[in-house]
């Protein structure tokens, strides 16, 4: 659908959205889908590295702000030679045509990568920030509602905007995550991937710019659509994504429990007593996920969610966690209910805009099993992720426990480990390191590191196979590709698509890269 240059409100294009259903658009201009006519390359940014960096960067990675060898820390910030901000395809294509083919590019959309590789990119680097592609289209074809999401967008705005629609996504829980970064990392929603997979299964069309300044139209026919949807920014630009939007009464209740612990020990046994009701009652049960969190702040949050397959009383199913809780004298903090998919999608946004450092310093881990887990894997997570986890060292992490499997496993297979995965857990390490000398910093790394080291020894156990949950930036710890990519052979596919596409590997700046280099 072809818009005009015409300026709008998000509120007045939202309105548009809710009276028409067709063709809304979000963002400062709506850009004209037509690429027939040369763009001029607008002029870099005027701020500076820093400024922009300190504007872009949610948080760093924690192995930046480690000692270095003399003992002291170094600022973190881009080091690009230059910054590009883009409106449409055309700019796009122009800046990488007007460059030598060997000048390496690095894209941002969110800001949110672990190790922040392309928002550090290098000294040779160019930075497109895609911050302006902000256009959600919605159409209809057949009986699909169809949205078409710009790589500037991210999720705070895709959620607003499917709500109006009467819609649902299985979107992540970051509000300022960005869509497209999410998706071509094999991203994976602990709420809403069961029932509607995840959300690079319900792709159908992508336009990218390519390492020579083609824009091109994909669809799932194409092996670089495929390949894009697990390694994107490695092998092209993504312009915008179009997805099937599922209706929101497919989610039909949520739960959520909080509780407090005093003790680390007392963590551990409720994380080992909810991942029992997981594997016995949850996992086999496609119609109904759970995720348990345990924090750095003492609370224990348990999150049920029921799809609309989900038959009996919600009361009665949670009631095992709530009993358990009560047994062991775990004081009930706070209780949540939902009854739509809008409210689950938005629900952790106020915690997550508590999360702030000067700066923010983070690392990201998980493992998991393709199958029920055993016991023994049970008793691992319970007591090494959760009792060694650097939770009382650096107080805003976080374990997550995640059932994934159901349409997610059941779907199109992508270039992502969370395809074959239906138990998951995240150990996500977050301080403010400005509040934390260079020394606390590294015992804080060594900690996480000691965990994921263990975890690599236990039989039957997937360590580090998400591109969204992993630490590409660690020496000698970082995943192979077999197991970020899901299976060699689509390992195999993503390389044999970067030779083709990028020979010059100008995309160097992909957390993954250098599995394809």
């Amino acid at each position: 659908m072809k818009t005009s240059q015409t300026q709008v409100s998000r509120r007045d294009a939202l309105k548009t959205a809710g009276a028409g259903g067709l063709g809304i658009v979000v963002g400062e201009a709506l850009q004209s889908s037509n690429h027939s006519h040369a763009a001029i390359p607008p002029d870099p940014l005027a701020m500076s590295n820093d400024e922009w960096f300190a504007q872009r960067a949610w948080s760093v990675s924690a192995n930046k702000v480690v000692p270095d060898a003399s003992g002291n820390s170094q600022p973190v910030t881009s080091l690009a030679k230059r910054i590009h901000r883009s409106k449409s395809a055309a700019e796009i294509a122009a800046i990488v045509s007007s460059l030598p083919a060997a000048t390496p590019i690095a894209c941002v959309c969110g800001g949110h990568e672990a190790s922040g590789t392309a928002l550090i990119a290098n000294h040779n680097a160019e930075i497109l920030d895609l911050i302006e592609l902000k256009k959600i289209d919605f159409e209809r074809s057949g009986e699909d509602l169809l949205v078409t999401v710009g790589s500037g967008v991210v999720f705070r705005e895709l959620v607003e905007a499917v709500k109006t629609q009467g819609g649902a996504l299985p979107v992540g829980t970051g509000p300022g995550v960005g869509v497209a970064g999410y998706v071509t990392n094999g991203g994976l929603s602990s709420y809403f991937s069961r029932r509607l997979g995840l959300l690079g299964q319900r792709a159908v069309r992508m336009t990218v710019v390519t390492a020579d300044g083609e824009i091109r139209k994909l669809t799932p026919q194409d092996a670089l659509f495929t390949a894009m949807l697990g390694a994107g920014s490695a092998l092209a630009i993504v312009v915008d994504m179009t997805f099937r939007v599922a209706a929101a009464d497919t989610i039909k209740h949520a739960q959520q429990h909080v509780f407090g612990f005093e003790k680390g020990q007392q963590a551990v046994d409720f994380s080992r007593r909810a991942m029992q009701f997981m594997k016995e009652k949850v996992i086999p049960n496609d119609s109904v996920s759970l995720e348990v969190v345990v924090t750095g702040t003492k609370a224990l949050v348990a999150t049920v969610v029921f799809y609309d397959t989900f038959t009996g009383s919600t009361a009665d199913f949670v009631k095992p966690l709530q009993d358990y809780a009560a047994s062991q004298s775990l004081p009930s903090l706070a209780t949540a209910s939902w009854n739509s998919w809008y409210e689950a999608a938005a629900a952790l946004w106020p915690v997550i805009a508590e999360q702030k450092g000067s700066p923010l310093a983070t690392s990201y881990h998980c493992v998991g099993t393709t199958g029920i887990p055993e016991d023994n894997v049970l008793d691992f997570v319970a007591d090494v992720v959760v009792g060694e986890a650097p939770l009382n060292e650096a107080g805003l992490s976080i374990v997550e426990i995640r059932t994934l499997g159901g349409e997610a496993q059941k779907g199109r297979r992508l270039p992502s480990g969370n395809c074959h995965h239906a138990f998951f857990v995240d150990l996500v390490t977050l301080y403010d390191a400005g509040s934390k000398s260079p020394a606390e910093r590294q015992t804080i790394v060594d900690l996480t590191n000691r965990v994921v080291d263990q975890s690599r020894a236990v039989p039957g156990l997937s360590v580090d196979f998400s591109g969204t949950h992993s630490q590409p930036d660690d020496i000698g710890r970082s995943a192979v590709a077999s197991e970020i990519f899901g299976t060699q052979a689509m390992a195999t596919a993503v390389e044999q698509q970067k030779k083709k596409m990028d020979p010059n590997n100008r995309f160097r700046f992909h957390p993954f890269s250098k599995f394809l280099s």
